[in-house]
C-alpha cells in the first residue's frame, strides 16, 4: 500500500480539483465534491484508496491551516465582543445537543456512563468545514462568521473538560478525579502563555522581521508557529485545532498578515485542504454500519437539530434577527475530527459501544455534507429584515 501513496495522492488533488471546480459549475460549495471523492474512493464504494498514516497526517495539516487562516481573518480588537456575542450560542450549543444525547441513549441503554459521553459527543463542533464554506462565500470576515468560530472554540473547550469529568467519574477510573484539575491547570496554562507569548514575542519578533534580514521567510515562519501552537494545545490538553487559530489570531496583527496569509492559502487550499475533506471519506464504509437503523436515524437528527437550534436560539437571545441566527446555528452543525476523537477515545475506555461510533462515523458525514448546502442556503437566499 505505501508503495502506491504517492499515486492515491495525485488521484486525490486531481479529482478533488475536478470535482470542486463542478461543485461550483452546480452552485454548490467545493467542499461537497470532496466529501463525496472519499467516499465514493473509500470502502464505501471502490476501496480504491485506504486512510494510510500519510494521508492522514497531511489531513491533519489541511485542518490546521483551515484554522489558522480562520485565526488571521479575526480582528483581535473585536474579540472582546465577538466573544460576548458567541457565549449564548456556544452555550446553547453544548446544553440542548447534550441533553438530547444523554435522554436519547439513556432511555435506550439505561447505562449512564455511555450516555453522558453520547452527550459530549453530541456537544463537539467541528468548525473546519464551516470555516471552509465561509471563506468560499466570502462570509469569514461576517459577524456570523466571526461568531460562528469564536462559539466553536469555546465549545471546544468545554467539551474536552466534560470529557475529562465524565472520564474521571467512570466506574474503574478511581483516582482519575486529580486529572480534572490537572486539566484545568493544564488549559489555564495555555491560554496564559499563548497570550504571553503571542503578544510580547511573536507579534514583536514578526514585526521586526526586516531588521534581521529574515522577511523573504515570513510564510515558513508563520507554519512553523502554527505547528507549534496546535503541539502546545494538545499538551494542554486542548484540540490542535485550538493553537492553529490563536496562532493565526496574533500573526493577523502584524503588517506581514497579507503574506502570510496568501502563502497559508496557497500551500494549503492546493494540496493539504483537499486531502483532509477527502479523508472524511475514505475513514468509513458506510454499508458496515452495525446500528439499528432507527436509532442512527434518530442519532443524526437530534445531533443536527440539536445544534441548530441550541446555537440559533442563543444568537437569538444575543439580539441577532432571525436570518443571523438560523446562519449561526447552521455554522455550527458540523461534527468531525473532535467528535471523532471523543468517541474513540470513549470507545477505547469501554464507555461506549460499537453501535456508536457507527452512529458517530454517520452523523460526522451528514452533518459534514449538508452543512456547506446550509450555510449557503442561509447568506444567499435568505436576507436580512433586521438588526
Amino acid at each position: 500500500m505505501e508503495n502506491n501513496i504517492l499515486l492515491h495522492l495525485a488521484i486525490i488533488i486531481f479529482f478533488s480539483k475536478i470535482l470542486g471546480a463542478i461543485s461550483k459549475k452546480f452552485k454548490q460549495p467545493p467542499v461537497v465534491g470532496m466529501l463525496f471523492l472519499g467516499i465514493v474512493l473509500g470502502p464505501t464504494f471502490l476501496h480504491f484508496i485506504e486512510p494510510e498514516a500519510v494521508i492522514n497526517w497531511i489531513a491533519q495539516i489541511g485542518v490546521l491551516f483551515l484554522l489558522f487562516e480562520a485565526g488571521l481573518e479575526t480582528n483581535i480588537k473585536k474579540i472582546k465582543e465577538d466573544s460576548r456575542q458567541a457565549v449564548l450560542p456556544a452555550a446553547g450549543g453544548i446544553i440542548l445537543p447534550f441533553a438530547l444525547g444523554f435522554l436519547l441513549t439513556y432511555f435506550i441503554s439505561n447505562n449512564l456512563s455511555q450516555s453522558l459521553m453520547v452527550g459530549v459527543i453530541f456537544t463537539a463542533t467541528s468548525v473546519s468545514v464551516s470555516v471552509m464554506t465561509l471563506i468560499d462565500l466570502g462570509k469569514l470576515k461576517s459577524l456570523e462568521g466571526r461568531c460562528i468560530v469564536n462559539a466553536a472554540i469555546i465549545d471546544d473547550i468545554v467539551g474536552i473538560l466534560l470529557l475529562t469529568f465524565i472520564i474521571g467519574l467512570t466506574p474503574g477510573s478511581i483516582g482519575e478525579n486529580s486529572h480534572i484539575t490537572l486539566s484545568v491547570v493544564k488549559i489555564i496554562i495555555f491560554f496564559v502563555i499563548s497570550f504571553i507569548f503571542g503578544l510580547f514575542i511573536l507579534q514583536p519578533f514578526f514585526l521586526n522581521l526586516k531588521k534581521i534580514l529574515l522577511d523573504n521567510v515570513v510564510v515558513s515562519l508563520a507554519i512553523a508557529v502554527v505547528l507549534l501552537y496546535s503541539w502546545f494545545a494538545e499538551k494542554a490538553g486542548l484540540a490542535a485545532i485550538t493553537g492553529a487559530y490563536f496562532a493565526g489570531l496574533f500573526l493577523g496583527q502584524t503588517h506581514h498578515k497579507h503574506a502570510v496569509q496568501t502563502g497559508i492559502t496557497n500551500i494549503g487550499k492546493s494540496f493539504f485542504v483537499d486531502v483532509f475533506f477527502v479523508s472524511i471519506g475514505l475513514q468509513f464504509d458506510l454499508f458496515e454500519i452495525d446500528a439499528h437503523p432507527l436509532y442512527v436515524i434518530i442519532f443524526v437528527l437530534l445531533a443536527i437539530v440539536g445544534k441548530m437550534v441550541g446555537c440559533g436560539l442563543g444568537a437569538k437571545l444575543t439580539n441577532f434577527d432571525m436570518t443571523r441566527s438560523f446562519r449561526v446555528g447552521v455554522g455550527m452543525i458540523p461534527r468531525g475530527e473532535v467528535a471523532l476523537i471523543i468517541a474513540n477515545m470513549a470507545l477505547a475506555k469501554g464507555i461506549i459501544s460499537t453501535n456508536i461510533i457507527s452512529a458517530t462515523i454517520l452523523m460526522v458525514i451528514i452533518s459534514a455534507i449538508g452543512t456547506p448546502l446550509l450555510l449557503k442556503f442561509g447568506f444567499t437566499k435568505l436576507k436580512r429584515k433586521t438588526f
